[in-house]
């Protein structure tokens, strides 16, 4: 389990090192760049098979019945977002590398009509059902507790991994340099209900860690990716004018 999780981190570091990495981009194979390659071939199957291993250790686990949804139900829910999310990568992959092309001229109807499909659509697919799957893995652990409680030193290499994940998360899913940037808002409070619904789960169902690890490394992530957030935002605020610290707030405060 824990070669899956960390499988699984790596990659979300390595996204987020890559998309920033300026060579990459220039890097170009049949008109597209490295970086694109590896978004739209190589993160994926990596992500599946750390998603593959995780859930296959949970399923050899003992069973008891906790949530009422059985293991059919809950894996057959995670592959239907898993498509909708690799649909979202494949317009993302094809509207980027239009909009490479297309941008020389925004005013062609070519380019504002691929913008809608580059844009917020091909983001919320992509990093909504990632938010949903990544949900479902402790729903799924819930009724396959381990049967040996791990380590103190499995624990905090697992909420490790999922700090690491969470501020990953953050800076791939966010526009972190502002809040009303593009998708935020939605994709922030959905996190949050997320949390706040698996919170519910560990104290009503007085979960223990300790044999719950992925739920462990799932809650630890999505606080992480909020907590991140939160912060960066409290730091730009700061550093605005009276002006724009108003406009802030009426950003966030608006529905």
């Amino acid at each position: 389990m824990l070669t899956g999780i960390l499988i699984i981190v790596a990659i979300g570091l390595l996204a987020v090192l890559s998309h920033r990495r300026s060579r990459l981009e220039n890097k170009i194979y049949n008109n597209v760049p490295l970086n694109d390659w590896l978004v739209i071939l190589v993160f994926p199957v990596a992500l599946y098979l750390g998603w593959f291993i995780v859930v296959k250790n949970i399923l050899n686990r003992p069973q008891i019945t906790r949530v009422p949804l059985d293991d059919f139900e809950i894996i057959a829910i995670t592959i239907l977002f898993m498509v909708y999310g690799f649909v979202g990568n494949s317009i993302h992959f094809t509207g980027k590398i239009l909009w490479r092309y297309l941008e020389a001229d925004r005013h062609q109807m070519a380019y504002k009509v691929n913008e809608m499909f580059h844009g917020k659509l091909s983001h919320y697919l992509i990093f909504l059902n990632s938010l949903f799957i990544a949900f479902l893995l402790p729903i799924l652990e819930i009724n396959h507790p381990l049967v040996l409680p791990v380590t103190s030193s499995y624990l905090l290499l697992i909420l490790l991994a999922g700090i690491i994940f969470g501020i990953s998360g953050c800076k791939s899913v966010f526009y972190s340099n502002e809040w009303f940037g593009g998708y935020n808002k939605p994709l922030f409070y959905v996190t949050i209900i997320l949390l706040s619904i698996l919170i519910s789960f560990i104290k009503g169902l007085q979960l223990k860690f300790s044999l719950h690890p992925v739920a462990l490394f799932i809650t630890t992530m999505f606080a992480s990716a909020v907590t991140t957030f939160l912060i960066r935002q409290f730091f730009i605020f700061s550093r605005l004018s009276q002006k724009r610290k108003l406009r802030f707030l009426a950003k966030i405060l608006s529905v």
